[in-house]
């Protein structure tokens, strides 16, 4: 029998559901002692912790994304897999309640705490939405943009495929020629040397006057000042984000003020002590993956380092 624990976040976190596993939370004075003799880890160790592993097999994330683990330091011969197809609804309904909320100016009316009406507002139906990310994050945003009447653009690496919610696929080679139609530009991608920076200056300069940016991806897809930049020039109707470069965005910055932005603490795609509904379905892709590691058969979303 496989020798597997699951390192808690919190120390009030609930105890790993599946049968087997031993639950080991931040202050547990045995959890370096239990990493380094367990063969199957369930959770996001960190490197430091990883470091002391020896007879380490499999690390199952109950994260989306790998992000910590592709600054070349994860053990070599040690198989990944993450959480990912998990966080698509709760993600795809906090992006939807942004925009929604932007779009009727519900924070600045909410700051400005007076009866006065603030013009003009941006209608979703007939808007046109770039979509960066065309996987369980893009793909569940998509489907819920179509249903209120979005024409939608989905940029991913294979264009050519058909993925449900998407009008029209194209690629980030290509995402440029299509900034300056969009309505809204929604980011869903992972961190990458490609995505770092993309949304810079000028391509903001780009977009339409009244256009609205919404992240819950990754904060290193969009220039943060350069977002505040516009919108204190009034080069765009408003912005969202629940991820930021540097994160967390420092007190003081423009973003945390400005009436035509909403800021969230990185907590879009939050589960345990938050939304049950997305715990269980965490805990049913690292339960279904134990079967199959078990059993020999290949992992679902397993991370290639190649």
């Amino acid at each position: 029998m496989q020798n597997m624990i699951y390192l808690a976040e919190t120390d009030t976190e609930r105890a790993c559901p599946i049968e087997g596993v031993t639950t080991l939370c931040p202050s547990d004075p045995d959890r370096l002692r239990a990493i380094e003799a367990a063969q199957v880890i369930f959770g996001n160790p960190t490197t430091q912790e990883l470091s002391h592993a020896g007879a380490l097999a499999w690390v199952q994330m109950t994260w989306a994304g790998a992000d910590r683990y592709l600054n070349g330091k994860f053990p070599p011969n040690v198989r990944l897999t993450t959480a990912s197809g998990a966080f698509g609804e709760t993600i795809a309904e906090h992006a939807l309640a942004m925009l929604l909320a932007l779009c009727r100016r519900l924070p600045a009316y909410v700051r400005a705490g007076q009866w006065n009406d603030l013009g003009c507002e941006k209608q979703v139906s007939g808007a046109t939405a770039l979509i960066f990310g065309s996987g369980d994050l893009g793909g569940s945003i998509a489907r819920r943009l179509k249903a209120l009447g979005v024409h939608t653009v989905g940029v991913c690496r294979e264009a050519r495929r058909r993925r449900e919610g998407f009008d029209v696929l194209t690629t980030l080679e290509c995402a440029e020629l299509f900034l300056p139609e969009a309505d809204f530009v929604l980011c869903a991608l992972p961190h990458s040397a490609q995505t770092a920076g993309w949304l810079d200056a000028e391509r903001i300069a780009a977009m339409k006057q009244d256009a609205i940016v919404i992240n819950v991806g990754r904060g290193s897809f969009a220039d943060t000042d350069a977002l505040a930049a516009a919108l204190s020039n009034g080069r765009l109707f408003g912005v969202g984000l629940d991820v930021t470069d540097p994160e967390p965005l420092p007190q003081g910055h423009p973003l945390w003020t400005l009436p035509n932005a909403v800021v969230t603490p990185h907590v879009a795609g939050v589960s345990f002590g938050h939304l049950t509904q997305t715990e269980e379905k965490i805990w049913a892709i690292c339960a279904e993956n134990l079967r199959r590691y078990l059993q020999g058969e290949p992992l679902k979303n397993e991370v290639s380092f190649r």
